[in-house]
């Protein structure tokens, strides 16, 4: 029974490691990945808390490099990356640390500003309002908050 329980922990490791391979995950995702393999409790949780003393799941490290990455690859706004995290079973309050950690305000109206810039030049010839309302959709898809689509809005009319 011993040994059996030790092939199984060590096929679990084994499934988990792999998945770590690719980029970080956090807790949930591992724990779902295991027990989606068929993989019971005891294992589960002997195997998650073992990586998590090695330091391979860290959900904190995991929604700051998560957060960052869709920032400054895919330009996106808090709560777009808020659902993200919290579709990979992030907790609140780590993802809002998160957010507060890497998006400022600032930021997140800079990474406004230039998804903008960017999509106004493949609607140069739309009609204003038509060109407005694509622009607040796209930038309201991308996870920006009202008060930033309206910013930005004010900011492309005077320009």
């Amino acid at each position: 029974m011993g040994e059996e329980n030790d092939n199984e922990c060590s096929q679990a490791k084994n499934i988990a490691y792999r998945y770590l391979s690719y980029r970080p995950r956090s807790y949930s995702e591992v724990e779902k990945k295991l027990r989606d393999k068929g993989f019971g409790d005891v294992t589960v949780r002997v195997v998650l808390s073992n990586l998590i003393r090695l330091g391979y799941i860290d959900d904190e490290k995991f929604a700051d490099q998560w957060a960052q990455s869709r920032v400054r690859l895919r330009g996106l706004g808090r709560r777009r990356i808020e659902q993200e995290l919290r579709d990979k079973g992030v907790d609140r309050e780590t993802v809002r640390r998160a957010l507060d950690d890497v998006l400022t305000a600032d930021l997140e109206f800079e990474t406004a500003r230039r998804a903008a810039e960017r999509k106004l030049l493949t609607m140069r010839t739309l009609d204003r309002e038509t060109r407005r309302r694509r622009l607040a959709g796209f930038l309201e898809r991308k996870g920006f908050s009202f008060a930033v689509i309206r910013q930005i809005l004010i900011n492309t009319d005077r320009g």
